[in-house]
């Protein structure tokens, strides 16, 4: 894999007002190391409700993610965290003051079912929380190489309930020593990106996207960037005055699920971007949205064999939820309204309008309106 976290091009430089969720989400990486803090009420009050309004604008149910700062459980979760062989990738935990933690607690009959519908969309309002988190100078790392039921018990919660994934946060401690295992993991796996060409489409799967050379003409972004305005923006369906044309708005929502965090960043998917000049009209069809969509992203991903482990299947669980807050964020930083669909379609028929592979299966769709 190319080292293709630098940007496909200089998209802020693109527009007359500052277009800063861009900052975010290149600043968001994994965090190993942290330094201790003290215990802040204030950051955890404005932490309670941001994540309350990412659960409530990504329709998650209450108490699917849970923020957790009280110092005893924060020990405790880290203590029983990596138990057992197969968990010892996050042994770092053991060692590193991190400040709390966001926890996915959804019911067991949830996580296993063919659409994992309430795991879906806690995981989108995990990432959004991610990346205000980032917004406020915090370190985060997604877990998923977690004893799940260690965790359940240190969060004290019913046997019915699953804890498939945490994110640790805190202080990032800087980098400084190229052979500690933050700054190894960071060498070698956290910054290498495929380009957008290997992770997106136009119109069907065969057709890789294609960056236009010239350069676009200057356009103005939202005058909302930060993380907890543009959910708000999101939940009141609002449009803005922001001038980007089509296709260069629909290439920055690739460009920013492209920068999404995935298992290993193996970058299990691709997205497929619609206009009018494909099949536009049978998507939003088979989404039950009628004619409201001028434009749309399709999700896929390989969700691989369902006898493997959580961890080795995060892609479905996980991952594409992820990338799916990066782009609807991003379509709401350019003022368009924007409607998330994670279930209630007809996947066949996504899938055909696509041109999916068998391999392939819709896990969600953006629709831009």
């Amino acid at each position: 894999m190319e080292r293709t976290k630098e940007p496909t091009r200089d998209y802020p430089s693109l527009s007359r007002t500052p277009w800063t969720l861009w900052e975010t989400l290149y600043a968001r990486r994994s965090h190993r190391k942290y330094l201790p803090m003290d215990r802040d009420a204030g950051l955890e009050k404005r932490l309670r409700e941001t994540l309350s309004l990412a659960v409530t604008v990504r329709g998650a149910e209450e108490g699917d993610l849970l923020p957790v700062t009280e110092p005893a459980r924060v020990e405790e979760v880290k203590r029983r965290a990596h138990r057992g062989a197969p968990n010892k990738i996050n042994l770092w935990l053991s060692r590193a003051p991190v400040y709390g933690f966001l926890a996915l607690a959804v019911p067991a009959e949830d996580v296993r079912s063919d659409t994992p519908r309430r795991l879906m969309r806690a995981a989108v309002a995990a990432q959004d929380t991610v990346l205000w988190l980032t917004e406020n100078g915090l370190g985060t790392c997604w877990l998923g190489g977690i004893n799940q039921e260690e965790v359940r018990r240190a969060l004290g919660l019913g046997t019915g309930t699953v804890v498939p994934a945490l994110v640790s946060f805190g202080r990032p401690k800087p980098r400084v020593r190229a052979a500690d295992f933050d700054h190894l993991v960071y060498r070698t796996i956290s910054r290498h990106r495929k380009p957008l060409s290997a992770v997106a489409c136009w119109q069907k799967l065969e057709n890789p996207f294609s960056v236009d050379k010239e350069e676009p003409a200057v356009v103005s972004a939202s005058p909302t960037q930060d993380v907890a305005g543009l959910l708000r923006r999101i939940r009141e369906g609002a449009s803005g005055d922001a001038d980007v044309p089509l296709e260069l708005g629909l290439e920055a929502c690739l460009e920013a699920a492209r920068m999404a965090p995935s298992a290993g960043n193996a970058q299990r998917w691709r997205f497929v971007a619609l206009t009018g000049e494909g099949n536009l009209a049978e998507v939003a069809e088979a989404c039950g949205a009628g004619e409201r969509w001028r434009a749309a992203v399709v999700g896929l991903g390989r969700p691989g064999g369902w006898e493997a482990t959580f961890f080795e299947k995060p892609f479905w669980m996980v991952d594409l939820p992820i990338a799916f807050s990066h782009l609807t964020l991003m379509a709401a930083s350019l003022g368009w309204p924007v409607d998330l669909r994670l279930d209630g379609y007809d996947a066949v028929r996504v899938s055909r309008a696509v041109g999916a592979t068998p391999e392939f299966r819709p896990a969600g769709i953006m629709g831009v309106m």
